[in-house]
């Protein structure tokens, strides 16, 4: 059997375990919590369509593990925990051409100081401060969303979070220092207040009033400062 025709699968189910951890922690899960768990896990390899048998008798899809902590809140929102906690956000296409994308990148460069300011004046477990690079392929560029692990007067180091197919050649965990001319975007969403993330209020102008509120309750904001 081709190694290309076997899939990861968690036993007993990643979401399983993860809500069982926290519902004895009695608080939501750290960052680095879940990918601990997940790490340790017990996982078998099975052919594709026995693991979609699997899925289909118990009833839900699994977390993808490559993706484990945007799943997990999306798991935790569909059950109604709280707090709501920042998924971070999976691949952002946009046309970077546009006026109103340029004039978004001007801004997240000239707010990074008051994005340093906000960093650096929070102690919160569930903080998750993220920046926005390029990552240039042979197919093109491709924004992606890192978590910010350190800071610095110059720059930034950012931590993959997650890792579409598109990216082979890295893995979660990932780290790159970044100086600030780098920086595309930059977002905090704190308790539903969405601070920085100017190229997703450029997109978010283009859709109307039902596509904005979607949008809203994908990235859990409820206003925007």
């Amino acid at each position: 059997m081709s190694e290309e025709n076997l899939v990861p699968v968690f036993i007993p189910a990643l979401v399983a375990i993860l809500v069982n951890v926290e519902d004895k922690k009695g608080s939501p899960l750290s960052y680095d919590e879940v990918i601990e768990i997940r790490d340790n896990a017990s996982v078998i390899m099975m052919e594709k369509p026995d693991a979609g048998e699997l899925a289909g008798s118990r009833g839900y899809d699994d977390i993808d593990p490559e993706n484990c902590w945007y799943d997990w809140q999306m798991y935790r929102r569909d059950m109604g925990r709280k707090p709501d906690l920042d998924p971070g956000i999976k691949i952002t296409m946009s046309n970077s051409n546009d006026a109103s994308m340029q004039q978004a990148f001007a801004d997240a460069q000239q707010s990074l100081p008051h994005f340093r300011k906000l960093i650096h004046s929070n102690t919160e477990e569930e903080f998750f401060p993220l920046i926005k690079i390029k990552f240039v392929l042979a197919t093109g560029n491709m924004f992606m969303w890192l978590r910010v692990i350190e800071t610095s007067d110059t720059g930034f180091t950012g931590e993959l979070f997650e890792v579409p197919a598109e990216l082979r050649d890295y893995e979660i965990g990932n780290t790159f220092n970044l100086e600030d001319t780098a920086i595309i975007d930059w977002m905090i969403n704190h308790d539903g207040a969405m601070h920085g993330g100017y190229t997703i209020r450029a997109h978010r102008e283009t859709l109307d009033v039902e596509e904005q509120a979607k949008l809203d309750r994908h990235l859990g904001v409820s206003h925007y400062l």
